[in-house]
This record gives C-alpha cells, sequence and structure tokens, in this order.
C-alpha cells in the first residue's frame, strides 16, 4: 500500500522504492551509468589470484626468516671458531713474552699463571658456548642469536686490542733486552 502511494506522488521513484533499491542512488538523472552487478567470473578469478599472492608473501616471508636464522649460526660458528684461534695466539704469544721475562727455566714469570689461568677459562667459556650452540641453536630464536652473535664481535674485538697491547710490549721487551745486552757487552 505504501508503495502505491509513494508512486502516485513520485512516478519515476516508483521503480526504485521497495526494500532492496530504496537506499540506491539515483541514476535517471545522468544517462549512461547504469549500476551492474559484479560479474562472478571476475570475483571467480581475482580471489585466487589474492590468496596465491598472500601465499607467496608468507612463504617469502618464512624462507627469508629461515635463511637470517641459519646465516646467523654461521656467523656464530665462524665467530667462534675465529675467537678460539685468537685465543690459542694470545696463550703462544703470553708464552713467549714470559719466557722473556723469567729469571730461571724453572722459575714462571710474575703473572705468568694468573694469564695461563685466565686464557684457560675463556677457552673453557669457548667451549661452553659452543655445546649450547651444538644443542639448543636449532631452538634459539632470531634474538638470542643475533645478542650471541654481538657479544662474540664484541670478544673479539676486545681481545684483538689486548694482542695489539700485547705486541707492543713484547717489542717494548724485545728492544729493552736487545739494548741491555748491547750495553753489557760494550762493557
Amino acid at each position: 500500500m505504501l508503495d502505491s502511494a509513494l508512486h502516485k506522488v513520485n512516478r519515476r521513484a516508483g521503480a526504485r522504492l521497495g526494500p532492496y533499491h530504496a537506499c540506491l542512488p539515483c541514476h535517471h538523472d545522468r544517462p549512461g551509468r547504469v549500476l551492474t552487478p559484479f560479474p562472478t567470473s571476475l570475483l571467480a578469478i581475482i580471489l585466487p589470484a589474492l590468496v596465491a599472492v598472500i601465499v607467496c608473501v608468507v612463504i617469502v616471508w618464512l624462507l627469508a626468516r629461515q635463511l637470517r636464522h641459519q646465516r646467523a649460526l654461521r656467523t656464530l660458528y665462524l665467530e667462534a671458531d675465529a675467537l678460539e684461534h685468537d685465543l690459542k695466539e694470545c696463550r703462544t704469544r703470553l708464552a713467549r713474552a714470559h719466557a722473556s721475562m723469567s729469571m730461571g727455566p724453572n722459575q714462571p714469570a710474575a703473572g705468568e699463571p694468573d694469564a695461563r689461568h685466565a686464557i684457560d677459562a675463556a677457552l673453557r667459556e669457548l667451549l661452553a658456548h659452543r655445546l649450547w650452540l651444538r644443542d639448543e641453536a636449532g631452538n634459539a630464536n632470531q634474538r638470542e642469536l643475533d645478542a650471541a652473535v654481538s657479544a662474540i664481535g664484541k670478544a673479539r674485538g676486545a681481545l684483538g686490542k689486548q694482542l695489539q697491547d700485547l705486541d707492543s710490549a713484547q717489542r717494548a721487551l724485545e728492544t729493552a733486552v736487545r739494548e741491555k745486552i748491547e750495553d753489557l757487552s760494550q762493557q
């Protein structure tokens, strides 16, 4: 009844009135523009393509995450190998420095036992980290691996500075010993 009453008032609006067409804009004022429904064939193409793109993005993200994890592990293993090499080099250089400072063949130089214990403790700590890597690295999250890489890098940097200082001290000691021997030989 309402439809027929409104139809009498506005003949042009009668076709659009009703529960489904009342909210649609009037296109009769603009000729050539007709509201058409979205083609289901186009929807059948776009929706699977969109799902495929999303799946591809997720796969790429997971692969990138896995590669970053593997790269961090590889870096950690390489840094641990390099740190072990640096510690053994430090042990060799300290033994050489202490040998040139010792008073007798069976008497250790001052500080030699402490230096040997410090290097042995560092090597034991490195072994503990290697065991953790072997047992837990696969389950470690990226933040833990990045922190470990950063920590081992800092340790190598500090040890490298100490090795440079040791080299400088060794050269100064060798120069002083050489000068002392030359002075004694001239007297």
